[in-house]
Parts: structure tokens; sequence; C-alpha cells
């Protein structure tokens, strides 16, 4: 049985700490869309920091991924359970910058 939305949402924020406001919405194929907002820093112009991942679970894992990530650079001392992933982020994103340049490298 899979999770309502509601119990994805309640998770994801428990996991990603107070400085998070987590939310999730329905993407055009009724997809879940993970969207964690820092309630502490702002993106461009006035608006929050957030990342804005869709796709059921390899969504959430890159929408934690980043704010994991954001956590590490911008917030050091902030304390969250997601925190524990942080290696896991890190390794995730070597790979994939990995993948990247291995397909700049290809073309040409």
């Amino acid at each position: 049985m899979t999770a309502s939305k509601s119990a994805r949402e309640r998770r994801a924020a428990a996991q990603a700490g107070p400085l998070a406001k987590v939310r999730i919405d329905l993407g055009p194929q009724q997809e879940f869309v993970y969207k964690v907002t820092c309630t502490v820093c702002t993106g461009k112009g006035d608006r929050p920091w957030s990342t804005y991942r869709p796709g059921g679970d390899n969504g959430f894992l890159a929408a934690m991924d980043r704010w994991v990530l954001h956590l590490h650079e911008k917030h050091r001392d902030a304390e969250a359970p997601c925190l524990e992933f942080l290696p896991a982020a890190q390794q995730r994103l070597h790979d994939r910058r990995g993948q990247q340049q291995a397909g700049r490298d290809g073309q040409g």
C-alpha cells in the first residue's frame, strides 16, 4: 500500500527539520511533486530558496538531496534527521556530475 500525499508530506517535513517548509503537489500526470522551501534563505529576488522536483520516490530523493546539500552549505549548525544522508547525497551529486561530464566529453 502506498502512503497518502499527506502522510508523505508529514514524513518529508519531519525528515527535513525545522528550517524547511515541505509541500507535495500533484503534477500533470498525477505524480507527486515535492517542494522544499527554506524558511531563512532567499533565492532569486525576494523569493525563498526552494527546490521543486517531480516524480514519485525519485522526486522525493532528488528534493531531499538538494535540501540536504543546502543545509550543509548554508546552515552548518542546523539539525535535521535528513542530514544523516549527506554522504549519500554528496555521492549522488558527484556521480551525476561525472555522468554529465562524460556526456560532454563524448560529444564532439
